[in-house]
């Protein structure tokens, strides 16, 4: 715990640490976000954001965490209620997580991209294998996914969408959406059994 701090201001904190860097991520981009700014945002002094992180980059995975992690929360509410999920129903939810609004990560550029790739560790989130346990774990909460499955070719639909806004002003961005909805149900027809 941190010096000064009980677990509940903790607690309190690191959410304004998060809200504030998803935000300045959004405009600022990582590369551009600072850690002076992220602690003004938060309402804390700069010396206190070491409290809770060592550095940007170990800022920048929490970022990524808490993003992954409301993704899965949503999925677990699901899951509790049934132990498994009809596919059509994974993608619809899974679709709401890959608008602007619920992830601000479709709001990066591809120089916060390149930045997140040569500052966070490969193994941490971007490693083939990874982001195939990822996926093998989701998937085993899904009912109707076909049984040959290639777990690269599921992943890389996503990753296309992550490619396409992160070049985004060289699309019609007024159809970007679109292009989206037809991505996920490409993956919605690859996947089904």
């Amino acid at each position: 715990m941190s010096p000064g701090f009980n677990e509940q201001q903790r607690d309190e904190i690191r959410s304004r640490l998060i809200s504030a860097g998803e935000e300045l991520a959004s405009v600022s981009g990582f590369k551009g976000m600072t850690v002076a700014a992220v602690a003004k945002k938060a309402g804390i002094a700069t010396g206190t954001f070491y409290n809770f992180f060592d550095s940007k980059e170990s800022f920048a995975v929490a970022l990524l965490q808490e993003t992954e992690q409301r993704t899965y929360s949503g999925f677990a509410r699901c899951f509790e209620d049934e132990k498994k999920i009809p596919l059509k129903k994974f993608i619809r939810l899974f679709r709401e997580c890959f608008r602007p609004e619920n992830n601000f990560l479709l709001r990066a550029g591809a120089e916060d991209w390149i930045w997140l790739k040569t500052h966070i560790s490969g193994d941490q989130y971007f490693s083939r294998e990874t982001e195939l346990a990822k996926i093998s774990a989701v998937l085993q909460h899904i009912d109707g996914v076909r049984s040959d499955i290639d777990l690269g070719t599921a992943v890389n639909f996503i990753k296309t969408i992550y490619a396409m806004y992160q070049n985004k002003d060289t699309f019609f961005e007024e159809s970007l959406q679109t292009n989206v909805d037809l991505i996920f149900d490409a993956l919605y027809r690859y996947m089904k059994g």
